[in-house]
């Protein structure tokens, strides 16, 4: 099999797997919400609301771990890309999670954007969803194998 048939064979698996994450996600997210509609238990609607955008993330960021994975060398962390661009992401995902698993129990900087949104309340589901993704993709391309140079 040629070199360009591998590339589109693993591009429509990846993407296969992509959209069935993406449906089966969704589905079951909108299943969350029907059932904290019938009993007023939203915890575990609103945590799969907040993890699913990470898992997402860490999906779109498959292929630069198979290529990093598949190069030689030693690993190197970009810390700089890592602290000024995933750290607040991190931070902006998280909120909703650290609020519903009870870790903290104090309100933090910023958590007022990120339940009310800058927009109002449909602004929020998109920011968590739009910072979940980013942060997870950030983090795990923060990590990449650099070639020893000789």
């Amino acid at each position: 099999m040629s070199h360009s048939w591998k590339r589109a064979i693993s591009y429509l698996s990846y993407l296969i797997l992509l959209l069935s994450v993406l449906f089966f996600g969704l589905k079951y997210q909108h299943h969350l919400e029907i059932i904290s509609s019938e009993t007023f238990e939203i915890k575990g609607y609103f945590l799969f609301q907040s993890f699913f955008p990470i898992f997402i993330g860490i999906i779109l960021a498959i292929p630069s771990i198979v290529q990093n994975f598949l190069k030689k060398g030693h690993w190197k962390v970009n810390w700089l890309r890592l602290l000024i661009l995933g750290l607040p992401f991190i931070y902006m995902s998280t909120i909703p999670i650290l609020y519903f698993t009870e870790i903290i129990k104090f309100d933090l900087p910023f958590s007022t954007l990120v339940w009310v949104g800058y927009f109002g309340a449909d602004g929020s589901i998109t920011l968590n969803s739009i910072t979940g993704i980013i942060a997870s993709y950030i983090v795990l391309t923060s990590i990449r194998k650099q070639t020893d140079i000789q």
